[in-house]
């Protein structure tokens, strides 16, 4: 597998990509703890879902790391994958990550055969979901998140904030974050690609 576009290519994760990936600078974005909360599953005894996962690796045109897209919670009955997407803070905001996920997207329904992709995203992670919404997904749920003490919560008083503050509330047992989830449907995005 050799994916490539104008931008970025992409090939499977190898485990010297950890040390790169661990050697990205910190993000600068308040809400970063948020975007990867568990989800809860009523599938799993435990709660939370567990399973195999795939992974590939993001590169520039200089080959340097980007970013990783993955695929979890694969069911090859129901022909479904769960999408991750994570990119390194220097890359964020150039559309590298949309352009990547295009051409993964293509992959997923044309080479791997897959009828459709899910995911969820942080309501407050703007940024994601409209990149989300440009490429054909559409939203089919939601769910809150217990924050944890990652987050600081006072960061919703500040007014530049006050935009995302629909995103929280206090919960029965924890301040919590909203979650959306969205999928894309195979004949949807092959239908919109042609």
């Amino acid at each position: 597998m050799d994916l490539r576009s104008t931008r970025v290519s992409m090939r499977p994760w190898q485990h010297h990509d950890e040390a790169q990936a661990d050697a990205w600078p910190p993000y600068h974005d308040p809400f970063e703890p948020l975007w990867n909360l568990s989800r809860q599953s009523s599938s799993w005894p435990g709660g939370f879902e567990f399973g195999s996962r795939r992974t590939w690796a993001v590169e520039t045109q200089d080959g340097k790391l980007a970013g990783r897209i993955s695929l979890r919670e694969v069911d090859e009955r129901r022909g479904s994958a769960r999408l991750g997407i994570t990119f390194g803070a220097p890359y964020v905001g150039k559309g590298l990550g949309s352009e990547a996920l295009e051409l993964f997207i293509d992959y997923f329904f044309e080479d791997l055969g897959f009828a459709v992709m899910v995911l969820d995203v942080a309501g407050p992670n703007r940024r994601a979901i409209r990149s989300y919404e440009r490429l054909g997904f559409v939203y089919v749920g939601n769910d809150w998140r217990c924050v944890g003490n990652s987050f600081d919560r006072r960061l919703l008083d500040q007014p530049q904030y006050s935009h995302v503050q629909r995103f929280f509330r206090q919960g029965p047992r924890c301040f919590e974050v909203q979650f959306f989830e969205m999928e894309l449907q195979q004949q949807g995005w092959l239908r919109r690609s042609r």
